[in-house]
């Protein structure tokens, strides 16, 4: 490979704020092991990161040439990264239940109130009664039976297309609400890394 160096950004920055940072912190690189070794150990943040950091390819590039002479560099991928250090403190466990709590009742009615509206819009009612009808042959004005038994299939149809049993048990895909968490994280990291790049004079 001789003096060819390439490079990329790690996803996620991973010490305590506090922590000296070295560049090996911030990317991936190829290259011979001695070179790779000693870029890696290049410092950057003598002092850590408090706050969220912004890296683009040309400051990776000058702190390389900084230290290593008569290299080519090639970044690959994304042309910066935004890194934040890992979170020491916890939170207070108290709110945390209360956020939850304030957020499950909230889904909660929220997602009941929205299925009462439909049901009302398509006038669910008389398509039980009609459905009844078809199954047992007798006319009734409430059809309780079929009615509990449909509620109770909203239930499991949701508990299943979350994917919720595989929570006892390690599963090699994500389900769908991880890769929805998954995607708003992601795209959360792009703004604020954008946001900053607009600050950088």
């Amino acid at each position: 490979m001789g003096n060819q160096v390439y490079f990329q950004f790690k996803p996620y920055y991973r010490k305590k704020s506090g922590e000296k940072a070295y560049l090996g912190d911030f990317i991936e690189l190829t290259a011979e092991e001695e070179l790779r070794k000693r870029i890696e150990q290049i410092p950057v943040f003598p002092f850590g990161i408090s706050n969220p950091v912004r890296l683009t390819s040309v400051q990776v590039i000058g702190l390389i040439n900084q230290q290593v002479s008569n290299i080519s560099i090639v970044p690959i991928g994304e042309s910066s990264a935004l890194y934040e250090p890992v979170q020491q403190q916890k939170e207070n466990p108290i709110l945390i239940f209360i956020r939850a709590a304030f957020s499950v009742l909230l889904l909660f009615f929220g997602s009941a109130l929205a299925i009462m509206y439909f049901h009302s819009d398509v006038n669910m009612i008389k398509a039980h009664q009609m459905i009844y009808y078809l199954i047992s042959g007798k006319k009734v004005s409430k059809p309780l039976l079929f009615s509990i038994s449909y509620s109770l299939g909203i239930g499991v149809g949701i508990f299943m297309f979350f994917e919720v049993y595989s929570k006892m048990k390690n599963k090699a895909n994500p389900g769908p609400l991880e890769l929805e968490m998954h995607q708003s994280e992601k795209e959360l990291r792009d703004y604020l890394r954008d946001q900053e790049g607009k600050k950088q004079p």
